[in-house]
């Protein structure tokens, strides 16, 4: 139970909101914060434009001003008999209550990073934070009684509240009750940490609910990691050694489709800059889309110039322009996608080498979907 208190009118078939236990009707003495005290200012703080990334995603902004332009907030109970709970942490001013949970753990985020003097005024260099990351289903705690608690306090709440999503299977929550909960741990060992988190941030946009399986991963892994990135570095490295034996050559001339691919490569660090920032709601999804666009620009300029031909026919100067270019490529995409996969930008750098290429197996072999599928 989640030891939430709710009036009867709030709690319908006599059942938690929130958790979903039993409600029993219970008659105690308590101590109350007052949260109807600070409403109208949260309104005004939330609707304030200055403050228009407070609450992200803007669908979480909107359900929280709509919630409470709708209801006049409870003073919240933020205390429990210890006889009661006996685990719970005492009210340094009542020694037989204890603290209600979402009170004391609410504190804990300023607690640990600064402290009080003894006037009372509260001290941080790490405070505020620039980003909370919360779930979804505790938005209610963090863009309410949190930042009411801080205004109490004279404390500046979060630049940034952010609730994301959830992974669903199917049309469900993961929940162990449900027996459905993937370990993050299995999926990073069956596939690999940096594929793992390639897909999480990449398959659905941040904040929102996502439909998880394994057929989805091996969806992106064999498109986008094993056709795409992993083709052209394959390609372009093997082109060094084969033509130029494993050093990258001087860039001269390019045509208007290597001008254009040069181009994308140089404005793309700025054009990821904005989906990564609040005001985009971290739009990881979208950064890496961009990325995968150099990367299919790199793999169309492949096809299009057919550099076995420019081989063929001593065409040189042409074909050291074209491999210098698509090494530069791979060299900007692994810079971009290092916050990303780590491992994976590391693997490449090493095949990059200092000044001779040393190329070694396909970073992303195919995963054979069938058999994966036989053996689960």
């Amino acid at each position: 139970p989640c030891e939430t208190f709710w009036l009867e009118i709030q709690a319908i078939d006599h059942v938690c909101p929130d958790c979903r236990s039993p409600l029993e009707k219970i008659e105690e003495e308590n101590y109350f914060f007052k949260l109807s005290k600070y409403q109208d200012w949260l309104i005004e703080y939330i609707n304030n434009p200055y403050n228009i990334l407070f609450i992200l995603p803007s669908t979480r902004r909107t359900e929280v001003l709509r919630f409470l332009e709708l209801n006049k907030l409870s003073d919240l109970c933020i205390s429990r008999p210890k006889e009661r709970l006996s685990w719970g942490i005492p009210l340094p001013f009542s020694p037989e209550h204890v603290t209600y949970v979402w009170f004391d753990a609410l504190i804990n985020y300023i607690s640990a990073v600064g402290e009080f003097d003894s006037q009372g005024k509260y001290h941080s260099q790490w405070w505020p934070a620039d980003i909370h990351l919360i779930g979804k289903d505790i938005l209610r705690q963090h863009a309410i009684y949190w930042p009411i608690m801080l205004r109490a306090l004279d404390i500046q709440p979060p630049k940034t509240i952010f609730a994301h999503g959830w992974w669903l299977i199917g049309e469900n929550k993961m929940s162990k009750s449900r027996g459905n909960v993937v370990s993050p741990l299995e999926m990073a060992d069956k596939f690999g940490i940096d594929v793992y988190r390639y897909f999480l941030l990449r398959d659905v946009p941040f904040g929102q609910d996502g439909n998880f399986s394994e057929e989805s991963i091996i969806k992106r892994f064999n498109g986008d990691l094993a056709n795409d990135l992993g083709n052209l570095i394959y390609r372009t490295l093997t082109m060094v050694e084969k033509y130029f034996q494993g050093l990258v050559p001087d860039k001269g001339p390019l045509n208007e489709q290597g001008r254009k691919l040069e181009e994308k490569m140089k404005i793309l660090p700025s054009l990821i800059v904005a989906p990564l920032s609040s005001g985009f709601g971290f739009d990881f999804s979208l950064a890496l889309g961009k990325i995968w666009e150099l990367i299919n620009m790199a793999n169309k300029y492949i096809e299009d110039t057919k550099p076995w031909n420019l081989a063929k026919e001593n065409k040189t100067g042409e074909l050291k322009s074209f491999i210098a270019l698509l090494v530069d490529v791979i060299r900007t995409v692994t810079d971009l996608i290092s916050p990303f996969m780590p491992q994976t930008a590391e693997s490449i750098r090493e095949q990059l080498g200092e000044g001779k290429i040393k190329k070694g197996m396909p970073l992303f072999p195919r995963i054979d979907n069938s058999k994966t599928a036989s053996k689960s």
